[in-house]
């Protein structure tokens, strides 16, 4: 199964290196949270942004105080698509670990 997609490049201002290594940490850190959260979530079975949130969102607030609070809201929505996207499949037998790869 081959699969298209699209990419498209903005030109935008070169960014200092200091500025730049900020914001590769800002990546850094969202990725784990969400490599955190999908792990949980396929684990014990939770398939809902809303329940997710609700068992997650102060563990994840503490861990991360310097990040704004909607980092962890859309960490959860993020994870939450990601783990009930996996569980289907899963439960279809069409997947070959046992836990999802976040890229």
């Amino acid at each position: 199964m081959t699969r298209v997609t699209r990419t498209v490049i903005v030109n935008s201002v070169k960014l200092p290196r200091k500025i730049f290594r900020v914001f590769v940490e800002l990546e850094g850190m969202y990725r784990n949270m969400v490599e955190q959260l999908t792990m949980y979530a396929v684990r014990n079975n939770i398939r809902s942004f809303t329940r997710l949130k609700a068992l997650k969102y102060r563990e994840m607030r503490s861990l991360y105080p310097q990040l704004p609070s909607h980092y962890v809201y859309t960490a959860c929505q993020d994870a939450s698509t990601r783990a009930k996207s996996f569980l289907r499949l899963k439960k279809r037998g069409l997947t070959e670990r046992e836990y999802p790869e976040v890229k």
